[in-house]
């Protein structure tokens, strides 16, 4: 192994993270802000509307990722429709992301106990602060893990994102093999990244979950 070799590459490998870290950051949030509102739909509205978003959640846990990103990419432009690669990239995520989100919140928010939520209602308390102060608070402990264990497995989904040349870490570090001929170097070194970015999601993981613990 030639270290030399990989440090001189370093630098592109860890431009090409940020495009990782964002799409991870965007994918997160957008999928968080979409899952958790819809969560609260499925168990507040009508069976139909529950039916449809375990639809929608079945179907896109059912299919992979980089199916979605492909039918986005290629299908889309078949009718007309064509759309920026990073964008693309982010739609596909953010739809599966949303779907597994989906599943947790709901989990997570049906552990509360749902005679809590009447009895605050027969007291006069608006929805709001029901959901804010009584249902989340005791959903969370529920719910963090596996949302941050998720959050790990949307990390490592970006990698999907190189099949349309989104300049992420998969991609340029293929990029740099394929130029090179020297994949050892170059593969352990963004595996090096991938596993430190993972890492420091469990830390966050862990903080979290003994955050919640002690309040």
């Amino acid at each position: 192994m030639d270290i030399t070799f990989l440090i001189e590459h370093l630098p592109t490998l860890l431009r090409a993270t940020r495009v990782t870290v964002e799409l991870t950051v965007a994918t997160l949030v957008l999928s968080t802000l979409l899952a958790l509102p819809l969560a609260v739909i499925g168990i507040e509205k009508t069976s139909g509307v529950s039916r449809w978003l375990n639809v929608y959640a079945l179907l896109m846990r059912s299919v992979p990722a980089l199916v979605v990103l492909f039918f986005l990419y290629f299908g889309l432009a078949e009718v007309g429709l064509v759309l920026p690669a990073f964008a693309t990239a982010l739609l596909g995520l953010t739809m599966s992301a949303t779907a597994y989100n989906l599943a947790i919140f709901r989990s997570g928010l049906m552990s509360v106990p749902r005679g809590q939520i009447e009895a605050a209602r027969a007291l006069g308390i608006p929805d709001w602060r029901i959901w804010t102060f009584i249902v989340y608070p005791q959903a969370m402990p529920v719910l963090l893990p596996i949302y941050l264990s998720n959050a790990t497995l949307v990390l490592k989904g970006t990698s999907v994102a190189s099949i349309i040349t989104i300049p992420e870490l998969t991609a340029t570090a293929n990029e740099i093999v394929s130029l090179t001929y020297r994949p050892f170097e170059i593969l352990l070194g963004s595996a090096a990244i991938y596993v430190a970015l993972g890492g420091l999601l469990s830390l966050a993981s862990r903080y979290a979950e003994r955050t919640w613990r002690t309040r």
